[in-house]
């Protein structure tokens, strides 16, 4: 469980540091390769908070719809990211920044449900 709440934690801050990324990106100040590698560490965290998730006991199903979500988006954001780099389309580009956004706020929604996961699990053991 505190394992989870960790990883949730964890997985929204570097999405966060994420966006940061992605923006230095667009406005050239830095080059693709940091943004894609954290990309797939951002990914990993999502992968390790969904398998964490999905093996609780008791369930806790909003954690475990948010992060089966997350990782879903997240696996799109990669395919819109290198189609982005490979065809330079604009429209791509904004699918990309809007998947972005979703994918940021379901982390951060991950983390506040963590906490309540936290709270649930604490009056209950």
């Amino acid at each position: 469980m505190k394992a989870g709440i960790l990883l949730l934690r964890t997985t929204a801050v570097a999405v966060f540091l994420q966006l940061l990324l992605g923006g230095l990106l667009t406005f050239d100040f830095a080059s693709a390769a940091p943004h894609i590698v954290l990309g797939f560490v951002v990914l990993a965290l999502a992968i390790a908070s969904m398998v964490v998730a999905l093996r609780s006991k008791p369930p806790f199903r909003p954690i475990r719809v948010m992060s089966i979500s997350l990782v879903l988006l997240m696996l799109l954001q990669i395919v819109l990211g290198f189609a982005t780099l490979g065809t330079g389309s604009a429209v791509v580009a904004w699918l990309h920044f809007v998947t972005a956004l979703a994918i940021y706020g379901l982390a951060v929604s991950g983390a506040f449900l963590a906490m309540r996961w936290d709270s649930m699990a604490s009056q209950t053991g």
